[in-house]
């Protein structure tokens, strides 16, 4: 797909709002949280990326992730605070956004250890394949869990996304040491 049509179809960061979250876009004022959240010991496991190299790699990394993804529209990742606040709990999105007969795209997130078993991840996500599906046409959603994360598989399973295999040696965890990983799939519902 080109530049100019993902330009058109997302012409400016979108918001998203559910009952208990807004999902925003991340600035270059979020960096000290931004280092903090993905320097916590079991955010990292989870991602399977190493912790930022103080300020300055949190920026580095934002941009290759982050603003940079959106500006390139590879992606859009969304800030993830709680409604009526300014507090920050994780992030999510969506990244490798491609085009073609089946345009699909990548989901990823992470949420602080703090807010774990509350729903609100699976509330994010939710909104996030309403959008995807309805505003950006995806035919398909994919996403791939170290194996051994089964707190982010039941995730993906409560979001309504289907289990598609193992697959050995797939991705790299936070040492850069190959593991195996889940691989999970989401279409929108069949029109009737």
């Amino acid at each position: 797909m080109p530049l100019a049509e993902r330009h058109r179809l997302v012409p400016v960061f979108p918001v998203l709002r559910t009952p208990r979250l807004e999902l925003r876009e991340l600035t270059v004022a979020d960096a000290p949280w931004y280092l903090a959240h993905f320097s916590d010991p079991e955010i990292v496991h989870g991602t399977g990326f190493p912790a930022q190299d103080g300020i300055a790699g949190a920026l580095d990394e934002m941009d290759r992730y982050v603003t940079g993804l959106f500006e390139r529209r590879e992606g859009i990742r969304w800030g993830l605070v709680l409604a009526g606040t300014d507090t920050l709990v994780g992030t999510a999105g969506i990244f490798r956004w491609t085009g073609g007969e089946e345009p699909f795209a990548g989901i990823g997130y992470d949420l602080a250890p703090a807010w774990w078993g509350k729903g609100l991840m699976t509330e994010a996500i939710e909104a996030i394949t309403v959008y995807a599906f309805e505003t950006l046409g995806l035919a398909f959603l994919e996403a791939f869990v170290l194996d051994g994360n089964e707190r982010s598989r039941r995730t993906l399973e409560r979001a309504g996304f289907r289990h598609t295999g193992l697959l050995s040696a797939h991705g790299e965890d936070e040492h850069g040491v190959l593991c195996d990983e889940h691989r999970y799939e989401l279409r929108p519902p069949a029109r009737g």
